[in-house]
Order: C-alpha cells, then structure tokens, then sequence
C-alpha cells in the first residue's frame, strides 16, 4: 500500500479526475499491482533452491539401544551337578548334518549345574549363538531332581522333538536312541514369561529364536507321557544285538574247539606223563619187591646154614 497510493494520486492528477483515470487506473493498479506481489515471493523461492517436499535424509546408523535391561539371570538355589559321565550337550547347523561325514560338536555336562545360551561374548562359559534374532543372555538349561529344565530369558525357545531331525548324530556319528509319542504336536514355542520347560526323551532338541542351529542333550532322560522307543529302532537293534551274539557264538564255539584241542592235547600229554609216572612207579615198585625177596631168601639161606651148624 505505501507504493500503491503515490503512483495512484500521480495518475489520478495526470489524468485531470477520478473518472478519466478510473479504467487506466484500475489497469495499472493491477498490472504494477501483480508484478509487485508475486515478484519478491518467486524471487525467494528460487533463490533458496528446490522445495524439500518429499525429499529423503541422507542415510544414518540406527542403534538399538535396551532401554530396560534386565539384570544378569541367576539358576535357582536347588541347582546340583549331574552324575560325571551321563549327559552330553551337543550343537548342529541345519546345513551341516545332512553331510554323511558330518559330526555334532559336544560339550560334557560334567560339574556343570547350569548352562546359558546367547549372542554375548563377553560372558565367560556361554554359549555362542551368533544369528540376529537371538538376544545377549537369550536361555538357560540347569538340572535339579535328576532332571534338565529349559528356562527362556530374554528371547523365544522353541522346543522340537528328535523325529524332526532324521540325521540326528553325536559326537562319533552315530545315531542315537529315537524316542516318540502319539502326540501330533512335534513343537512348543516358550517365551521369557512362560514356567520352565522340561526336557526328555523325545523332546530334547532346542533352537534360540530363528536360529539355524540346534542344541540337544544325549543321556538317560526321563520320559515324557505317552513316550516310547521307535519299533525300527528297536528292531535295528535287537537285529545289531542277534549279530553279535552270533558272532560271539560262533567265537565261543572256536574258542571252544581251541580249548576242546588244547586240553585234549593237555590230556594226553599228562596221559603219558602219569603212565611214564606210573611205569616207573611200578619198575621200582618191581625192583624194590625184587630186592625183598632176594633179601628174603638171603635171610633164610644163613638161617638155615646157621641151624645145621648147631645140630652138629
């Protein structure tokens, strides 16, 4: 308005009264008008460069930052050690166990009441699980009352049963004993608010989130309800145990026939060392008797001389 009004009154002069001036006046006013108000406000638009609508922030690292950390998990107090020698801790890779060659890294559970499991490498006697889902301290195993009880801590455990995983191995690539039961139900996903879990037999395999890598415990776990060996299992091994015994038979009876040709041979040679024995016994015996009658029959002769001696 202060640059509308002058340039106006001038005009207004100029042409001599309101009405002669109103049609040019009304022009120019809207002319001079719209470079006046729209000119300034382009020239700041395309002095400060394009509009930033839509326009995306460079590129940054997100960081994950625990807000509630939860403190460091502790096994109860009625945690005792297993017997020395019953039970194996051993760990697979999906990819891995399908090799025929391929064998389970084991850890012996000996003098150890519990273990945890998780991505931390900072916690001396963890185990390491490296996938992204599995949290620092993710889990736990500890036994108590003779038997193993898996505790989720901070992240999710599924628990699986062994007819899952055919190529089941341990340590020295053997396969174990396989357990099942007529439950349809083959997993059970756990949280960090759920009770502890109880392992046996048949579900004895575990996996940290969705981590490609499995965990076991080999060992005389107790069973579950409804749990029973396979029948192939157990036929593979009652046929395992006939060979055996076969083959044990068929080593008795050589070592039988050995032993038959041994103490025949042990037989006969004390045969004619008792006859040897026995033929020397009965020369001497012989000579001895001999000697007696000789003696005998000297004893008599002098006594005979000695009585004819007399009657004369």
């Amino acid at each position: 308005p202060g640059v509308a009004l002058p340039w106006l009154n001038q005009h207004l002069g100029e042409e001599g009264g309101v009405g002669g001036a109103g049609r040019r006046g009304r022009r120019g006013v809207g002319a001079e008008g719209s470079a006046m108000a729209y000119g300034p406000l382009a020239q700041c638009a395309f002095m400060s460069g394009p509009s930033p609508f839509k326009k995306k922030a460079p590129p940054g690292e997100e960081k994950k930052h625990f807000k509630d950390l939860l403190p460091p998990w502790k096994p109860p107090d009625r945690c005792e050690a297993p017997p020395p020698g019953s039970f194996m801790l051993y760990c697979f890779d999906m990819e891995e166990i399908k090799d025929p060659n391929a064998t389970s890294r084991s850890l012996p559970l000996d003098e150890m009441s519990h273990v945890t499991f998780g991505s931390s490498q900072e916690v001396d006697g963890m185990v390491y699980d490296g996938n992204k889902g599995v949290r620092p301290e993710h889990a736990a195993i500890y036994y108590m009352k003779s038997r193993w009880f898996l505790k989720a801590v901070n992240g999710p455990v599924t628990v699986e049963s062994m007819t899952l995983h055919p190529h089941l191995k341990d340590s020295d690539g053997k396969p174990p004993k396989r357990y099942t039961s007529a439950s349809t139900k083959k997993m059970e996903t756990i949280e960090p608010m759920d009770a502890k879990k109880k392992l046996t037999r048949e579900f004895c395999v575990f996996r940290l989130g969705d981590s490609e890598r499995r965990f076991w415990i080999g060992g005389p776990l107790p069973l579950g309800d409804g749990e029973a060996e396979e029948a192939g299992a157990t036929e593979g091994r009652k046929k395992e145990r006939k060979e055996r015994g076969e083959k044990a038979d068929r080593g008795d009876r050589d070592r039988g026939e050995r032993d038959r040709g041994e103490r025949g041979e042990r037989d006969h040679k004390d045969r004619d060392h008792k006859d040897h024995k026995d033929h020397k016994d009965h020369k001497e015996h012989k000579e001895h008797k001999d000697r007696d009658r000789k003696e005998d029959r000297d004893h008599r002769s002098r006594t005979r001389s000695r009585s004819r001696k007399r009657r004369r």
